[in-house]
């Protein structure tokens, strides 16, 4: 078998006849840009933090859904919480997450009879602190996602 390199194909250049030639070879994979599932990583997002919906402090227990949505539809926050190189690019970047509900811990919006580690625990759904948390500092946000931050939390 001689060794063939992989062909990017653009719409335009689409043709069903050369698409079954190329999966037929074992040359076909599929790169969809970030921009055309930028829902679907809100929605992995939104389902992440579910496990701590009810760990809301009471003024914010029937607005935490609302808050989430709102930090979603910020494209510096959505970009800051999706992994942006290796195998997970695109995907949850649960190390942001992690550091994003710590400041909201600060700021009252999560019960402050409640730890870091606890609401750590709750998300991961595990019994001890793992990556995640350890190394969350490894993500700081950037300059415009803390001035969006401010901004949403100035509300509190």
């Amino acid at each position: 078998m001689t060794k063939t390199s992989l062909r990017r194909l653009s719409p335009k250049e689409f043709d069903a006849a050369l698409l079954k030639k190329l999966t037929e070879e074992g040359r076909v994979f599929i790169n969809l840009p970030r921009e055309i599932n930028k829902n679907a990583y809100a929605q992995e997002i939104l389902d992440y933090v579910q496990a701590i919906r009810d760990c809301a402090s009471e003024p914010w227990r029937d607005e935490i859904d609302a808050l989430w949505q709102e930090i979603l539809d910020n494209e510096y926050l959505v970009d800051f919480l999706t992994m942006k190189r290796g195998v997970c690019a695109g995907h949850i970047n649960r190390y942001a997450v992690t550091l994003l509900v710590n400041r909201m811990l600060n700021c009252g919006i999560y019960r402050k009879d409640l730890s870091m580690l606890t609401l750590h625990l709750k998300l991961e759904g595990v019994e001890r602190k793992n990556k995640y948390y350890t190394s969350c500092g490894n993500f700081p946000p950037s300059t415009e996602v803390r001035q969006v931050l401010r901004k949403l939390f100035s509300k509190v």
